[in-house]
């Protein structure tokens, strides 16, 4: 390619097929000094079908959008929204592609901010404690299944890692992921010595969130920590006390369930069975608030769910008892839902105990989502109508999580 092509700025127009993606892998962005330049392309896709683009042309805008101070993510979000047509305007700069002389010096990890890097003999070492270990990208398509991806504890760093097939990536993935994860037992430890037990977490580490952003499906990493009472939400690991005191989002155990979990089938099946997940969701005073998970492995998966719900059980048991104002025949009255003795209704003026019953009384619970929730204790008091003054959903949820503790303690199931 002569001089004045690599000078000229194009714009390409690229016709996605229905359900399809552009088919271009990029490499690049403002956090690693670089452009964001198209690394790969691959064959019989959109962008190869075009002819017009190559490896090494930097995008500098997406449908008018410009990409030139993007960061990787950002830049990958601008691609996947870009819809069916998508503009492309880019300039060809191979010879930057291929610049490799500084790379390591230019990577940048959250331990650079206490120590200077160091790169003996152009090698580099990249700290995996705390750090989020996943075998897939969680912003790009990885179209032949060999790359794996290593975060920071921060969130803000991450090194892609592209292996020469899908068999070895695996391999180097399970020996990254089950380093990362002996760390991590040790990073417990420490947390709850921090911490002093209170809260204890029994356990942590970072998952993968589905989420929307800009009216696309994306994962996003959260930092979770499994409390003795409440699952923790983080956008990067707490390093001090205060940073553990105040989580993007709690959610109380005793007001969440896990409904549905999903493991890899096989064959795998991309987008549809090859995904390890669980999901939670939580009654609130603003309804059902649910998080879909996705781990790494199979091992994740079970200690994850098994933990969580052990942890759930355990904080029904501590509470013992929720009690909740409500109205009942016109009659201002308390909802009590107790472990031990089920649920009962008491007069907020007598502190006479209405009615009562155990939980295997209960025949169906039903609601609104709105304030009104429906009891049916079969004849003869048959179905009960409490107005709780507010969203039911953290009532029934406690009372269906404490009916499950209940179960629980009598053995009737593990």
């Amino acid at each position: 390619m002569d001089d004045t092509f690599r000078a000229k700025k194009r714009t390409v127009r690229v016709v996605k097929e229905d359900g399809g993606g552009l088919g271009v892998s990029i490499v690049g962005g403002t956090e690693n000094g670089t452009p964001i330049m198209i690394s790969k392309i691959f064959p019989g896709m959109a962008v190869d079908r075009t002819g017009a683009l190559f490896v090494g042309d930097v995008i500098l805008a997406v449908n008018g959008e410009s990409l030139i101070n993007s960061r990787h993510d950002e830049a990958v979000r601008a691609l996947k929204r870009a819809g069916k047509v998508v503009n492309l305007q880019v300039q060809y700069m191979k010879d930057a592609h291929l610049r490799r002389e500084d790379t390591l010096q230019r990577m940048l990890w959250d331990d650079d901010e206490w120590t200077r890097p160091e790169a003996i003999d152009g090698a580099r070492s990249f700290g995996l404690k705390l750090a989020f270990v996943t075998r897939s990208s969680l912003e790009v398509d990885d179209i032949e299944n060999r790359t794996f991806e290593v975060r920071s504890q921060s969130g803000r760093y991450v090194l892609t890692l592209r292996c020469t097939n899908s068999v070895e990536a695996d391999a180097w993935f399970e020996s990254v992921h089950a380093a990362a994860d002996s760390l991590m037992i040790q990073a417990l430890a420490q947390v709850n010595l921090i911490l002093g037990q209170n809260p204890q977490v029994r356990r942590m580490g970072w998952l993968a969130e589905q989420g929307v952003q800009d009216g696309v499906l994306m994962w996003r990493p959260v930092f979770v920590a499994l409390t003795t009472n409440d699952l923790l939400f983080y956008d990067s690991v707490p390093v001090i006390k205060q940073e553990w005191a105040n989580p993007r989002i709690t959610r109380p155990l005793i007001a969440t369930r896990v409904v549905d979990t999903t493991s890899r089938t096989f064959p795998v099946i991309p987008g549809l069975s090859d995904l390890i997940s669980f999901t939670t969701r939580t009654g609130t005073q603003q309804g059902i608030r649910s998080h879909l998970f996705r781990l790494e492995t199979h091992r994740d998966l079970a200690s994850w769910v098994k933990a969580t719900i052990q942890c759930t059980y355990e904080a029904c048991e501590e509470v013992g008892q929720i009690s909740s104002p409500c109205i009942w025949n016109d009659r201002q009255c308390d909802l009590v839902i107790n472990i031990e003795a089920g649920i009962s209704l008491h007069s907020q003026d007598t502190a006479e105990v209405i009615w009562s019953h155990p939980f295997s009384s209960i025949r169906a619970t039903g609601d609104d989502g709105q304030k009104f929730v429906w009891i049916d204790f079969g004849p003869p008091t048959g179905e009960q109508e409490v107005d709780l003054l507010g969203s039911p959903k953290p009532v029934v949820f406690i009372l269906h999580t404490f009916l499950a503790t209940k179960v629980f303690q009598l053995g009737l199931y593990a």
